[in-house]
Parts: structure tokens; C-alpha cells; sequence
């Protein structure tokens, strides 16, 4: 908005602090009034509101900003009063207003200096960053408001993936990726605490002019007037006009744009995986070299332990040759003895092997004739087992047939003696059962002419005495007593017939069951009987065969018996026969045995010191070529040692290049270097995928431009100060906004095209100065022309 600059005469040839607080005192307190409404409203997630607008008004009334406070304060209510060319600030009129800009932040980035460009909406901001992008050396930020605005078509960048925000709340400015490069300012712009909003104080009314005093020039004295308005017509600002961008912002944050970024952290990740490269080669280096010396000092103990197996081997084989043939001769003495020894025997055992084959053969003669009387003895035997058992059997089943008798006798005179009651009782039941059937159709007949009888007096009853309107025959309710009498003896008489037809069934069942057993029971009685006097005569015959057999058996036995003692002494005195021979049989075999095993013990000695002599004389030929062989693989061995050892320390000359430690004397430098590169590999990595967040304010500190708006600055920048702030269009930017990003900055410079103006919206249709808003730049250039420089 348009400060109400009034008629102020002031000493200081300008107005100093004094001015500032009487001119943006009221705009203060006009911003935290719309900000205080703005908070009114119940919502989730709260607008950005009017709050760095309150912030940079309060630090320009307070003085602190990064800048010269001075030459901003007189810029803004007295630019009368600044000589063109003022350090620090410069106005730019352009033709081409985007070409300007893009000079302007090449000149600085150039000059290793940072800006701050800040444009009326995000759509110019885009614009303007578009120019940019392909530079290598600008690295640029944007900065980007959520939710975006549609009041323009938008500008498509080439920038990196977007950044979802960080969950710290709509009022906190999202983190961004880290890039590799130089350090920025640490400078920062100490922003107090907003005092609480005063009392709206009268505006002070103008004094009179003071005429200089005699003797003192016309300079001493500074008036200061209202800056004149630009000539432009004031449009009616309808009620229902365009919100102001404050109370649709949630949230900012900040976006790397262009190839720079790319670029630098692309050759940043190249440059770590080489030193990756050399880190990860020095251990293969180093375990090579070991692996190397390892590997020779194991061959030369294996050689040597070669050369000491094979000078063994050739000993041994010596003695073991000389050993053989003393075991050869050995072994033929022993041979020679061993024929006389077989001689002997061979003789001797002649006679008992025809005494023992003779005594044999009558040893198998009483074994057969044993043998068949035994089985005579056997057969006779089983014959008595089954005459037994069979007595056992029949004295059984004599036994069953009596007790069958006794029973049936005591069973069938009781049968006789009940049947003829029986019969009585039954056909008494079955009279008894045709009267109860013929009483249940009686009573059931009754309960049908009853009930027909109440039909009948129902169907003459009138509609009033069927909806219950009126009274019922008088002989209705006796008709409906009737019918219930009747329906209980109708059950009761179908009760009793059930009843007294069961047990006319039952009784005839008894009946028949008697009348059966009666004439079956004699057959039974008259077979019991006779298997009585069949199994009586059996038992006798049984009792006769028994006697007959058992003597039989016993002297079947006793000459199985004498056999068995014959065949037992014939085999005995055979046995010892036998084993007579068989021990003479045992020396003879003996001795041939042990002549054989002499010979061929002589023979295996005799080939053994053969095959012992030749192993020694392959042994001296394979030590002397071993001996030639090993030398030589040592010396290859030497050499390979010293090419592996210059290997070695190549590389640990690059690791010490790397990490700028000695990894033989510092073993955790190269692990921590490691895990330190590969950390930043892997974050540089989701840089360039879009796929990681790093911190923005060191992102903040090291770029060479910030877009936005100012709204987007006030939310994403915080305290972060610059070297030069661009105003972009700046004919269109209020003094609220300006102020955003000049008490961030050092140096300003303000471009704008002619003919621009800010932007009307309903929220600030209550200002104070109750004209249309104008920009500093524009009462810059009415009052001031010759600030501004063309282009």
C-alpha cells in the first residue's frame, strides 16, 4: 500500500527515524489488523497471512536490516533526497526487463555474490528462473508456494523432481537437498519480536513551513511533501475482487532449478567413487602383497620339507632292500625244512583214515534202523493222544446230552400244563378288543353329530352374533359343551381300543410261542436220548482201542530205545576215529601251508628289495630335478614379491591422497572415509533421482539466486541474508513486499518495465491511505527521475 506521506519539516535534512515511524507506523499496524482477521478463521491448516509483511515493516522501523538502513529509508520516504549513482541501490527502467535481470545475476554470480530475486507472482518468478537454467554456473533456487496460484498460465522449468514438504507445520520452510559448493555469507539479519500492536494515535497535523533565518541559505531547511502519484486512473475495486495471495498460501519451499545443481553434485559423485576406487584397491593391494609373502615363505617350507621327504625316501628304500633279502633267504631254509616235516605225516596217516571210514559206515547203519523204529515209536504214540482226546470229546458231549434231557423234560411239561390258559386268556382279550372298537365308532359318531348340530346353529347365527355384536343363541353355549364332552369320550374309546388291542396281540403271540415249543419239544427230548446211547457205546470202544494202543507204543519204545543207545556207541567210537585222522590230517596240512607261505614270503622278499632298489634310484633322480626346480620358482617368486611391493605402495600413496591418513598407521581411516563417502554418494544419488531431502539451509546459504515471491521469501528464507536483493517488475511490488526481501539484502536494485502497477485485491480495500496502491519504484521514478537508469 501507499504510505500516507504527510507535510513533515524535519532538522536532519531528511526526516531520519522519525519520518520511517510516522509514515509506516499506520501500514504496520493497517498489515497486523488484516493478519489478526485472517487468524479469525477456523481452518486446518492456516494461511500464510500478512505476518513477514508485519516483520519487515518492524525491522525497518527498528533498523535492523543487513543493508545501509539509511540509504533504504530515504529510497522509500524521501528519494528526493539520494544522488543518482547512491551505493547500494539502483533503478532500472528496461525495455527488455527479463534480459536485465538475467546481466544482473550473471554479474553477481560472476563476482561469487548472492541475490535474492523476488517477482510479483510465482508465474514471473518461473519465467524469469527459465532464462537460467541452462547456465552451469548459476545455481538457483525456487521458491514454491502451495497451493499454487492460477491467476496466470505457469512456466514450465526444467528444475529438478519436486520435493514433497516437510511435516513441520505450513509456517515452517521445507528442507532441500545439500549442495556441493562454495560457502555462502554467514551473515544473518537479527529479526526482534513484533511488540504488541498499539493504540491507533492521531496523525499529526501539518506545521507551518519555517523560513530560514537571516544570514542561513535556503538549504538548511528540508520540506518534506507527499511523493506525487503516478498518473494513473483510479478503477473502481469492486467488493467481490481477486483475494490476496496471503490468504491462499499454506506452505513454501524451496526447489533447486537448472543443470548447475545436476552438475555439481554429478562430478562431486564421480570424484567420490574414484577416491572409493583407490580406497577399495589399496586393501586388495596390501592383501595381495601379503598373500604374496605368504605364499613364499609357505613354498619354501614346503620345499624344504620336499627336499628332507625325499632324502627319508631314499634311506628307507635303501634299507628296505637290504632288509627283503635277508628275509628271502630266510624264508627258503624254512622251506626245505617244511618237506621232510609234510613227508612224515602224510605217511602216518594211512591207517587211522581206513579205521575211521570203517567205523563210520557201521555208525550210519544203526543211526537208520534208529531212526525208522523211532518213528514206529512216535506213531504208536500219537495214536494214544488221539484216542484221548476223542474220549475227552464224547464224554463231553454225553455229558451236554443229559443236562438237554433233564431240561426239556422239566421245559414241556410246564408248556402243556400253561397252554390251555393261554388260549383262554387270548380269546378273551380278543373279544374284548372287537367291543372296545365298536365303543370308539360309537363315541365318534356322537362327536360328528354334535359337532353337525353346531354347525348348524352357526351357520343360522346372524353377522352382529359372529362379530361378537350381540347375543348368542341360548343353545349354543350347550352345543359347544356337548362337543367337548364328546371329543373326550371319542379319545378315551380310541385310548381303550389301542389298549385292549395290544394285549389281544400280545396274548396271542404267548399262545402260539407255547403251542410251538409244545410240539417241537418232543423231537428235541427223543435226539437227546439217542446221541445218550450213541456216546455211550463210543466211550466203551474208545476205552478198548485205548488199552490195545498203549501197549503197542511201549514196545515200540523200548526198541527205539536199545537202537538209539547202539547208534550212539557206533558213532562214538567213529568220532574218535576220525578225529585221529583228522589230526594227523591237520599236520600235514600245516606243513604244506607253512612251506607255501615260505616260498612265497621268499619270493614277495626277493621282489620287494627289487622294487626297493628301483624306488631309491628314482628318489636320487627326483631330488636332483627338485632341487634345480626350486631354485628357479624362488627366484620367480622374488620378483613377483618386489612388483607386488611397488604395487602396494602406489596405492597406499593414493589412499594417503584421499583420506590424508597412512592406512598402516591409522587402520580406521580408510573405514571412516568409506562410510563417510558412501553416505554422501547415497545422498547425492537421491539428489539427482528426486528421491531425498537434505538441509535447506545450508542448500539456502549456497546458492547463487532465490526466486519468489514475496510472500514464498517470507515463509522459506527466514533469517538468511544476501548480497543484492532484484526486485522483478518492480513497478508492481507495495512497499510491504519490497521490504520482505530489502531487509534481507545489502545492495538493491529494482527493474521494472513502464506502465506497471501493483495489484488491487479485496483485503485491502480498507487502507489507510485510501488511494490505489503504488510501488516504491514508482513514486521513485515520479519524484526522482533522475535515480533511474534506462535500458
Amino acid at each position: 500500500m501507499t504510505p500516507p506521506l504527510g507535510a513533515h519539516v524535519v532538522q536532519d535534512g531528511w526526516g531520519g527515524r522519525e519520518l520511517v515511524e510516522d509514515v509506516y507506523r499506520p501500514l504496520a499496524e493497517f498489515y497486523e489488523r488484516l493478519d489478526a482477521r485472517l487468524k479469525e478463521v477456523p481452518e486446518d491448516v492456516p494461511p500464510a497471512g500478512w505476518a513477514p509483511h508485519v516483520a519487515a515493516l518492524q525491522a525497518l522501523r527498528s533498523g535492523h536490516v543487513a543493508g545501509d538502513w539509511e540509504t533504504l529509508a530515504r529510497f522509500l520516504v524521501a528519494p528526493t533526497t539520494l544522488d543518482a549513482g547512491t551505493g547500494g541501490l539502483r533503478l532500472v527502467r528496461a525495455e527488455r526487463p527479463d534480459e536485465a535481470v538475467r546481466e544482473l545475476v550473471k554479474a553477481l554470480a560472476t563476482a561469487d555474490e548472492r541475490a535474492l530475486l523476488i517477482a510479483p507472482t510465482p508465474e514471473r518468478a518461473a519465467e524469469l528462473l527459465l532464462s537460467l537454467e541452462d547456465d552451469p554456473e548459476v545455481f538457483s533456487l525456487k521458491i514454491e508456494t502451495h497451493p499454487e496460484t492460477a491467476e496466470s498460465p505457469s512456466v514450465a522449468t526444467q528444475a529438478l523432481p519436486p520435493l514433497e514438504d516437510e511435516p513441520g507445520g505450513p509456517d515452517e520452510p521445507a528442507v532441500m537437498p545439500q549442495p556441493s559448493r562454495r560457502p555462502g555469507s554467514s551473515e544473518t539479519v537479527e529479526f526482534k519480536p513484533l511488540p504488541a500492536t498499539p493504540e491507533p494515535q492521531p496523525q499529526p497535523q501539518p506545521e507551518p513551513e519555517p523560513q530560514p533565518a537571516e544570514g542561513e541559505s535556503a538549504s538548511a531547511v528540508t520540506r518534506v511533501e507527499p511523493l506525487p502519484a503516478l498518473p494513473v486512473t483510479e478503477p473502481a475495486v469492486p467488493e467481490e475482487g481477486p483475494s490476496a495471495p496471503e490468504t491462499r498460501i499454506r506452505t513454501a519451499a524451496l526447489r533447486p532449478v537448472g543443470q548447475a545443481w545436476r552438475q555439481s553434485w554429478d562430478t562431486e559423485t564421480r570424484l567420490l567413487r574414484r577416491g572409493l576406487m583407490w580406497l577399495e584397491q589399496w586393501p586388495r593391494d596390501a592383501a595381495a602383497l601379503q598373500a604374496v609373502q605368504d605364499e613364499n615363505l609357505r613354498r619354501a617350507e614346503a620345499l624344504e620339507a620336499e627336499r628332507a621327504a625325499l632324502t627319508g625316501a631314499i634311506e628307507e628304500s635303501r634299507n628296505a632292500a637290504a632288509t627283503a633279502e635277508r628275509v628271502a633267504e630266510e624264508a627258503e631254509a624254512e622251506a626245505e625244512r617244511l618237506v621232510a616235516v609234510q613227508e612224515e605225516a602224510e605217511a602216518e596217516l594211512a591207517g587211522p583214515r581206513a579205521e575211521a571210514e570203517r567205523l563210520q559206515a557201521i555208525a550210519d547203519e544203526s543211526a537208520a534202523e534208529a531212526n525208522a523204529l523211532t518213528r514206529t515209536a512216535d506213531a504208536s504214540y500219537a495214536r494214544c493222544v488221539q484216542l484221548d482226546e476223542r474220549a475227552k470229546t464224547a464224554q463231553a458231549e454225553l455229558q451236554a446230552a443229559r443236562q438237554a434231557e433233564a431240561s426239556l423234560t422239566d421245559e414241556l411239561a410246564r408248556a402243556q400244563e400253561a397252554l390251555p390258559g393261554a388260549a383262554e386268556e387270548a380269546h378273551r382279550l380278543t373279544a374284548a378288543d372287537a367291543d372296545a372298537a365298536a365303543e370308539g365308532h360309537a363315541a365318534y359318531y356322537r362327536l360328528v353329530s354334535a359337532e353337525s348340530a353346531l354347525s348348524g346353529v352357526r351357520r343360522k347365527m346372524t353377522l352382529g352374533q359372529r362379530l361378537h355384536v350381540s347375543s348368542p343363541p341360548e343353545e349354543l353355549s350347550g352345543l359347544r359343551a356337548e362337543v367337548k364332552a364328546r371329543t373326550r369320550e371319542a379319545d378315551e374309546a380310541a385310548k381303550r381300543a389301542r389298549e385292549a388291542k395290544e394285549a389281544a396281540e400280545h396274548a396271542e403271540r404267548v399262545r402260539r410261542g407255547l403251542a410251538s415249543f409244545v410240539s417241537e419239544g418232543g423231537a428235541k427230548l427223543r435226539a437227546a436220548q439217542e446221541a445218550q446211547e450213541r456216546l455211550g457205546t463210543e466211550l466203551t470202544w474208545l476205552a478198548t482201542e485205548r488199552e490195545t494202543a498203549t501197549a503197542e507204543h511201549r514196545e515200540h519204545a523200548r526198541a527205539a530205545s536199545q537202537a538209539v543207545e547202539k547208534a550212539t556207541e557206533d558213532g562214538l567210537r567213529a568220532r574218535a576215529a576220525q578225529q585221529a585222522a583228522h589230526a594227523i590230517q591237520e599236520r600235514v596240512n600245516a606243513a604244506r601251508t607253512s612251506r607255501n607261505e615260505a616260498l612265497a614270503t621268499s619270493r614277495q622278499a626277493r621282489a620287494d628289495a627289487e622294487v626297493a632298489a628301483r624306488r631309491a634310484a628314482e628318489k636320487v633322480a627326483e631330488l636332483e630335478r627338485r632341487t634345480a626346480e626350486a631354485a628357479e620358482e624362488m627366484s620367480a617368486r622374488e620378483a613377483e614379491l618386489e612388483t607386488a611391493a611397488r604395487t602396494e605402495a602406489r596405492s597406499r600413496e593414493n589412499v594417503v591422497a584421499t583420506c590424508g591418513a597412512d592406512p598402516a598407521d591409522d587402520p580406521a581411516a580408510v573405514p571412516g572415509h568409506q562410510r563417510r563417502a558412501m553416505a554422501r554418494i547415497e545422498q547425492l544419488t537421491g539428489y539427482l533421482n528426486g528421491e531425498r531431502t537434505a538441509e535447506g539451509d545450508v542448500l539456502l546459504r549456497t546458492a547463487d539466486l532465490v526466486a519468489g515471491t514475496p510472500v514464498g521469501v517470507g515463509l522459506a528464507v527466514g533469517e538468511e541474508a544476501f548480497d543484492t536483493l532484484i526486485v522483478a517488475d518492480a513497478g508492481a511490488v507495495t512497499d510491504a513486499e519490497f521490504l520482505i526481501g530489502a531487509v534481507r539484502a545489502r545492495r538493491w536494485v529494482l527493474v521494472s518495465a513502464s506502465g506497471l502497477s501493483p495489484a488491487e485485491y479485496r483485503e485491502y480495500a480498507d487502507a489507510p491511505s485510501g488511494r490505489q496502491a503504488t510501488s516504491p519504484f514508482g513514486r521513485a521514478e515520479a519524484a526522482a527521475p533522475g535515480l533511474v537508469e534506462e535500458r
